[in-house]
């Protein structure tokens, strides 16, 4: 039986196979989409993303976008392993590392009630909208605690895989959107 640390491995070897400019055109196909499902009312709450690292769909330009047209963004902070999120207001933030990822350096914490929107990283996804992270489960325990914020995970469709095991503590994301 292959258990999900093998999947993991499968995956993100597809993903760092991709050819450079075919992933450009992906990731055009899938900017087009999270545009065309966002809307007008998130303007007065944050919407959460995640600064694209491990070859992930890349998100700058949807985030640089959104910037532009006033909406508020929020990005993943990790402190001792518990996430919080923190607001940018242009794609050339103050940052610091956090083992491979950006996050942002200012103060300010943003309240999960404040997030009205997540887009999320995966790895892998189902039929069942289920989410095959990271495994460090960080975006699954956020989740647990602010219930109220509509989720949409980004993937290249090649990452759909219906094998992989799922636990209680695993939510179900409200889209995934593909190329």
């Amino acid at each position: 039986m292959i258990n999900n640390r093998d999947i993991r491995l499968q995956i993100l070897k597809k993903r760092w196979e991709l050819k450079p400019s075919y992933k450009t055109h992906l990731d055009h196909q899938i900017y087009i989409k999270v545009l065309q499902n966002i809307s007008a009312k998130s303007l007065s709450k944050y919407i959460a993303f995640y600064w694209p690292m491990e070859n992930e769909v890349d998100t700058i330009a949807i985030i640089h976008e959104l910037l532009q047209s006033h909406y508020k963004i929020c990005l993943p902070y990790l402190n001792k392993n518990k996430m919080f999120f923190k607001p940018i207001t242009t794609i050339h933030f103050e940052y610091e590392y956090w083992k491979n990822m950006r996050q942002p350096s200012t103060s300010t914490i943003v309240n999960g009630d404040q997030i009205t929107l997540m887009i999320i990283p995966l790895i892998g996804f189902n039929k069942t909208k289920h989410r095959l992270g990271y495994g460090f489960n960080h975006y699954n325990n956020y989740l647990n605690t602010h219930t109220n914020i509509r989720t949409i995970g980004l993937a290249y469709d090649f990452q759909r895989n219906d094998e992989f095991v799922i636990n209680r503590y695993d939510k179900v994301l409200d889209l995934i959107i593909t190329n």
